[in-house]
């Protein structure tokens, strides 16, 4: 009898389409707010505050929606942030196509609910996958959740800029059919799956409760292979997002036209897809702690062209070199965390991490600014492979992945098979 694989999962493949048609959506609106409430009102400040309230939820909301993942049906919460987010993107159409007063506020509103949305179906999302892939399908399931990252930064920053140029309510519409697609998708999954996940005590009354809130940054501060790689995962994010301003000026200053840094800036989505294909190989075949490092000083050695040169194609390489090397590490991350941590601190865990991978990114899109006018543009890119050194030099020290915990599996799809004649009952 032939080996099952991830692609005879009927509701895995199902649930990877549809939210990988939302995110190329999202994608593509996340482009297209800004863009929009520069172009209606002619304000920067609006544009920013915009942009910001799409970014604003995964600051606030992660936790608690690791929270809900851990506690609520995981597959309703999908359907209600779709439903949600769907609302949000006709309002912001509507917004756009009548363009009333205060129109800069209604669309980021909009920007803001889209955003809290997805960051509680990215949790919820994780979380299923736990639930309907078996545990040797796992690998697979994640690098295909990475190459979906990867797809809707390559195809939804296209069709953003593609719909916005034909029509300025085009990327919303384009939006509200990936959120029905997905939606349809959700309805075709089988009912086979638990309508709760499984854990141990009560449920909290509300996700703000701040027991629980802790629990999740607790639990990874007590793994030191997790938490050494959250902090420097945080700072590395900090790092690139300096590194996106930097080689937008270099290339800016080179005379070259703005679709010269789209195209510099998308690399990373085209490397990040080819990096997904190899991931759950080398994630199968490799501890996390040696993918990881890894992946650090292949950092290290990109980084070094992209603080030195000005010219586009250099910087293009570089930086789909740099989201090449990514997916390995963070498929092979992700199955340790699955392996090692009880089913039901999984989304608190996901969403402490997501939290602190935010935040670095938020802190250098901040502090980007401020090096470039200070410092200039090749000091600030040598201090920054300097930080990029240090920090694969303490991945390099982290400690060994401890083995899993012992106990009955976790997965209910494994707890299924073990039921029967000659096995104990273990649900």
């Amino acid at each position: 009898m032939p080996k099952s694989t991830i692609f005879d999962n009927r509701d895995f493949l199902f649930l990877w389409s549809g939210n990988a048609a939302s995110n190329i959506g999202l994608s593509g609106v996340r482009i297209a707010y800004p863009l929009l409430a520069l172009i209606l009102t002619g304000s920067p400040m609006s544009a920013s505050v915009v942009s910001f309230a799409i970014i604003l939820p995964s600051l606030i909301f992660e936790i608690p929606a690791g929270i809900a993942s851990d506690y609520w049906d995981r597959r309703r919460v999908l359907v209600k942030c779709q439903q949600l987010g769907l609302a949000a993107t006709l309002m912001a159409a509507l917004v756009v196509i009548t363009r009333p007063p205060g129109l800069s506020v209604f669309l980021a509103g909009a920007a803001f609910v889209e955003g809290a949305a997805y960051v509680f179906f990215s949790n919820s999302e994780l979380g299923l996958v736990r639930d309907i892939v078996a545990v040797n399908e796992r690998s697979s399931a994640i690098a295909f959740l990475e190459a979906e990252q990867s797809i809707a930064q390559l195809a939804g920053r296209a069709l953003g800029v593609m719909t916005l140029g034909i029509a300025r309510s085009l990327p919303f519409l384009a939006n509200t059919a990936s959120y029905l697609y997905c939606l349809w998708t959700l309805s075709r999954m089988g009912a086979r799956m638990p309508d709760k996940p499984e854990v141990d005590g009560p449920a909290p009354a509300t996700i703000w409760d701040w027991n629980h809130v802790g629990s999740g940054v607790r639990t990874i501060w007590a793994e030191p292979l997790v938490k050494g790689a959250t902090i420097i995962l945080g700072i590395t994010n900090a790092i690139f997002q300096v590194f996106i301003l930097l080689m937008t000026v270099q290339v800016r200053n080179s005379g070259h036209p703005v679709w010269v840094i789209g195209i510099v800036l998308g690399a990373t989505g085209l490397g990040g897809l080819l990096g997904a294909v190899l991931a759950a190989g080398l994630a199968n075949h490799f501890s996390p702690r040696i993918m990881f490092t890894c992946t650090l000083w292949a950092w290290v050695v990109l980084c070094i062209p992209m603080a030195m040169s000005s010219n586009p194609l250099v910087l293009a390489m570089c930086w789909m070199g740099i989201g090449f090397a990514a997916p390995p590490a963070n498929v092979a991350l992700t199955l340790y965390r699955l392996r090692v941590f009880p089913e039901n601190y999984v989304g608190r865990i996901h969403g402490a991490i997501k939290l602190i991978a935010n935040g670095g990114a938020a802190f250098g899109s901040l502090l980007a600014g401020t090096l470039l006018s200070v410092l200039g543009i090749s000091e600030t890119g040598w201090i920054l492979v300097t930080l990029m050194v240090l920090m694969a030099r303490i991945g390099r020290r982290l400690p060994e992945p401890r083995p899993a915990a012992p106990g009955l599996p976790t997965n209910w799809i494994t707890r299924l098979s073990l039921k029967g004649p000659g096995h104990p009952e273990v649900w």
